[in-house]
């Protein structure tokens, strides 16, 4: 008892080891990210966005994240704790503020981590169906298609849950060394699509690279019929640019991740700000690159191919002898003219979906211990593995909803998105709201900060904070669009099992005589 005494946390330290360098937090800004928007959407929704520029759209992306990623690099500096935006929010809004939108994002990156690994299964079959398709080799097609059934990319859903489960629970120097290699072989695959693109030979090579793949003459065919059928290429419109964002935003998805694993950072203060920044830079530099580089290769075969695959899809297999989803990795394939070349390059790039997933599993078990070690969740979430200082019981928690994840991708997408969308950036609002009040409510945490600028005596944090309170709500609407009924009533639901544990810690917190209060008026121990 005696060792207790003074104890506000659950304990004195948190048992966790700092071993992450500026370069890896680079590495999580950078894999974080659902790679969907840029490698698959950004040509996948080519007819839904007509005359709208794909790479400025990404360019526009940057400079609305840029000031986010600041915004957390500065306040992670300053706080460098597990837990991320949540250890923000609470220590300035209060605690029920900060557990409803850490809960809500909880649920969010869970079930995000097992719907990647739902579709990188489907998309890496994509890619055998593809090879098999354009070689009339039968078996890689008969693989493809077998591992884009519901079945199999649940099973195989289930295998990348249980492969990361076990990386992460081994530790952070595991989940350093695998995340090193899972960002260069997507990268490096990604690297040689591009530069592939850039030497095509212009429009008149990419046909015939096109046409000695899928077939004499299909390149102009694939064109004609569009055209035929009702596609009509659009000339730039501003409007059209700034409606795709839905897309660029979801590529950004998850680019401040690494925030939330902030006590195993080394060097927090200069790390941050170092990693945030270039990596956010690099993300969206590289997410203009592929699209530019994709889009000057094909120019509107793009469109007019979007909009068979939506609309005709029964003439892209009259055309080509089948039908495929069109992706970076399919129209890279469908130029490189060896077979398996394109194959090996293909499922590297969709290595961008696995690599998405460890980040997910380091980030929300820190999570579930910041709240466990504030007393808003249960005790046992605080535990840490003294041999590999993973907080192993907070580990199996996130594999489970992570399982979640998996099995509700049978249900329909639109409720999957939405709620995901909503739940993931809810916390930005009162983040946003927290770092505005920061220097004036906590002076004493924000004294602590390695980087206090201000503008005509405005301290600069409170003006980023005003940014992503206001690019928050703008997200939130974003998700409100896609609701219905039926999804509301999931988010309700949602809200309320988190009330009811929240309301039975507090109620616990009471009778053992925990004032509460003392645990938000500081940060979490290291």
């Amino acid at each position: 008892m005696n060792q207790d005494k003074g104890v506000i946390f659950t304990r004195r330290a948190s048992g966790l080891v700092r071993e992450l360098s500026w370069f890896d937090v680079f590495i999580f800004v950078v894999a974080g990210p659902a790679a969907s928007g840029v490698i698959f959407y950004s040509v996948s929704t080519a007819a839904d966005f007509p005359g709208a520029s794909l790479p400025l759209a990404f360019l526009i992306g940057l400079l609305i994240f840029f000031p986010i990623t600041l915004l957390v690099a500065m306040t992670s500096a300053t706080m460098p704790r597990s837990g991320g935006l949540y250890i923000a929010v609470s220590r300035v809004l209060g605690p029920t503020t900060g557990y409803i939108s850490a809960w809500l994002l909880f649920i969010g990156y869970g079930i995000s981590s097992g719907v990647l690994g739902f579709i990188v299964v489907g998309l890496i079959g994509s890619s055998f169906s593809t090879a098999g398709l354009a070689s009339g080799v039968a078996w890689l097609n008969t693989i493809g298609s077998a591992m884009q059934t519901p079945l199999w990319k649940t099973i195989g859903g289930v295998i990348w849950v249980a492969l990361f489960w076990w990386i992460a629970y081994t530790g952070i120097r595991r989940v350093k060394n695998i995340m090193r290699i899972l960002f260069f072989v997507p990268l490096v695959g990604t690297l040689i699509a591009v530069v592939w693109f850039f030497i095509s030979g212009g429009i008149g090579g990419v046909e015939q690279a096109f046409n000695s793949t899928w077939g004499a003459g299909a390149f102009s065919a694939i064109q004609q019929k569009a055209a035929a059928l009702g596609w009509q290429p659009a000339k730039f419109s501003l409007a059209e640019t700034i409606n795709a964002l839905i897309v660029v935003i979801w590529a950004y998805t998850s680019i401040t991740i690494i925030n939330y694993a902030g006590g195993e950072i080394k060097t927090p203060k200069k790390s941050m700000m170092r990693g945030f920044m270039i990596g956010t830079l690099f993300v969206g530099i590289f997410y203009a690159i592929i699209v530019f580089a994709t889009y000057s290769a094909f120019g509107g075969f793009v469109g007019s191919y979007d909009f068979l695959f939506d609309n005709h899809p029964e003439v892209l297999k009259g055309i080509m002898g089948g039908m495929v989803e069109p992706s970076v990795p399919f129209y890279f394939m469908s130029i490189v003219g060896n077979v398996w070349i394109g194959l090996v390059v293909a499922i590297s790039i969709a290595l961008w979906f696995a690599n998405s997933i460890l980040p997910g599993f380091l980030a929300n078990s820190r999570l579930a211990f910041a709240m466990s070690m504030d007393k808003s969740f249960p005790k046992a979430l605080s535990k840490v593995n003294r041999k590999t200082g993973s907080p192993t019981n907070a580990v199996h928690l996130n594999a489970v909803f992570c399982l979640v994840g998996v099995f509700m991708m049978t249900l329909d997408v639109s409720i999957i998105l939405a709620v995901l969308t909503l739940t993931v950036f809810f916390i930005f609002w009162p983040y946003g709201l927290s770092a505005m009040l920061l220097p004036y409510h906590k002076p004493e945490i924000y004294n602590r900060s390695p980087v206090r600028w201000e503008i005509f005596g405005i301290p600069v944090i409170t003006i980023l904070g005003g940014f992503v309170f206001a690019a928050g709500w703008f997200f939130i609407y974003l998700a409100l669009k896609e609701f219905s009924i039926p999804v509301m009533l999931v988010f309700v639901g949602v809200m309320l099992v988190g009330l009811v544990i929240y309301l039975y810690q507090q109620w616990r917190n009471k009778k053992d005589g925990v004032d509460v209060s003392k645990i938000y008026s500081q940060i979490p121990p290291e």
